[in-house]
């Protein structure tokens, strides 16, 4: 599958110690690849280390989005997808559709080339609201089972139409494009590990939403096994230093360093 080449070069942050890992992280609606980094590397655990301190053998790689004409705010914007309405995503869906595809097959390419370097259980695809969004769709469409899948404040676009196998498999082939051979193939990729953060305050992306796309993954047959972690407080981000906490335990509990 080739990717859209109109995507700008993802910013890498270099492990400190010999490649063992890689997380790809993709940052939300309004910012980039750069910003993301610099913002989630702020931040510290319990220990006081910041994530990259914390896995020195990971390699980073933060993809920026490209630039998108958004129908809400009339204006180009860095955005993985157009979207109308956060607070039902469902509303005039079909302008989520083009966007949503060339970014699921922009990050396939991004993790085919890692996979050249490490092995599939190696690679953790992470994402923060509309790129948790995106993420949670490069993974099942994706055509390996990854180490893992961190998902911070985001939902499930398209809930309602992907909420089995079957249905995927189908929404991927004739709405999106993407050559999904087979329900077991998604079956595969479902058997990632998941960790999905949410933060109760969070008022850019209802707290409820990240309810429905917890709930949707683990009572439908994809039977993704799933740790989500809400906190009282943190807005629309991740809540220091409680929520760094949980993405390392979770990555150290794979393997992680």
């Amino acid at each position: 599958m080739a990717p859209p080449s109109d995507f700008p070069v993802p910013h890498i942050f270099l492990p400190s110690q010999p490649h063992s890992y890689t997380i790809i992280a993709l940052h939300g609606r309004g910012s980039n690849g750069p910003e993301f980094a610099e913002d989630l590397f702020e931040d510290k655990s319990s220990q006081g280390l910041t994530l990259a301190e914390h896995l020195p053998h990971t390699k980073w790689v933060f993809p920026s989005s490209q630039k998108r004409h958004s129908t809400v705010f009339q204006e180009e914007m860095d955005e993985w997808f157009d979207i109308y309405s956060l607070t039902d995503p469902s509303t005039k869906e079909e302008l989520q559709f083009e966007g949503l595809r060339d970014s699921v097959k922009h990050i396939l390419g991004i993790i085919s080339k890692e996979l050249e370097i490490v092995p599939a259980s190696n690679i953790v695809l992470l994402g923060i609201s509309q790129g948790c969004a995106t993420a949670i769709h490069v993974l099942l469409a994706g055509q390996h089972q990854l180490g893992g899948f961190i998902g911070i404040a985001g939902w499930l676009p398209f809930r309602k139409q992907v909420d089995n196998q079957a249905a995927l498999s189908k929404f991927y082939n004739e709405t999106l494009g993407l050559p999904i051979t087979s329900a077991c193939q998604i079956q595969t990729t479902a058997t990632t590990p998941a960790l999905l953060c949410h933060c109760t305050d969070d008022d850019v992306v209802d707290v409820e939403l990240g309810h429905q796309l917890r709930d949707t993954l683990t009572a439908s047959d994809l039977n993704i096994d799933i740790t989500f972690t809400e906190f009282a407080s943190g807005g629309h981000w991740i809540p220091a230093p409680h929520g760094f906490d949980a993405i390392v335990n979770f990555l150290r509990h794979r393997g992680f360093e």
